[in-house]
């Protein structure tokens, strides 16, 4: 478990800490839904296929291309604004417990929440991927404050919880159940199937 964590922080002592931490939390009855936000809830699909230059700025350059161009105000009224998407996840989401959990670069995922209504659910912003996984202990432990039963993760890349599973249910001390997400554009989806 040590190795495991260490992949994730240089900091090999926390996870002492987070199972000091837990042991002090109540268990509720509860499972809590966590969802990924680009390509679990909403599809970028039709922004790729019409805006050629985000196809060839993909992964961390396309949403820097669009701020330093100055196109995001019209970009997220284009593509975000009053736009439909599918809500069988969503429609999960509890206000008061789960929580959108996505990466990327803050400002530009919080303009898309907010442009979509979702800004009212409970999330969180990370950097990069791989660094939800610390962000889901830290919020069991800090926001929720107590042991849910389970943690049903909605992801269209689960690897880091596939990988990190079994230490994230040794700290947490609950089950995590994680369902791989693919979408049909945003007209549904293709797959929710658990892993």
């Amino acid at each position: 478990m040590q190795n495991k964590l260490k992949q994730l922080t240089p900091n090999s002592w926390i996870i002492n800490y987070w199972k000091e931490a837990i042991i002090n939390l109540k268990t509720k009855d509860i499972n809590i839904n966590i969802a990924d936000f680009d390509y679990t809830i909403f599809s970028r699909d039709e922004q790729l296929e019409k805006e050629k230059y985000l196809a060839n700025n993909r992964g961390d350059l396309w949403p820097q291309s669009i701020l330093d161009n100055g196109w995001i105000n019209a970009f997220l009224k284009k593509y975000y604004n009053n736009r439909r998407f599918p809500t069988n996840i969503l429609n999960k989401l509890s206000k008061e417990n789960d929580l959108i959990l996505t990466a990327w670069i803050h400002e530009f995922q919080v303009a898309k929440l907010i442009a979509c209504w979702l800004d009212t659910y409970n999330y969180i912003i990370t950097p990069s991927w791989e660094d939800k996984v610390i962000a889901l202990v830290r919020y069991i432990l800090y926001t929720l404050k107590f042991i849910p039963t389970q943690i049903t993760v909605y992801e269209d890349r689960p690897e880091y919880f596939v990988e990190y599973r079994d230490l994230l249910e040794d700290i947490l001390w609950c089950k995590i159940e994680i369902m791989y997400v693919e979408m049909d554009g945003n007209d549904g989806y293709k797959k929710i199937v658990k892993i």
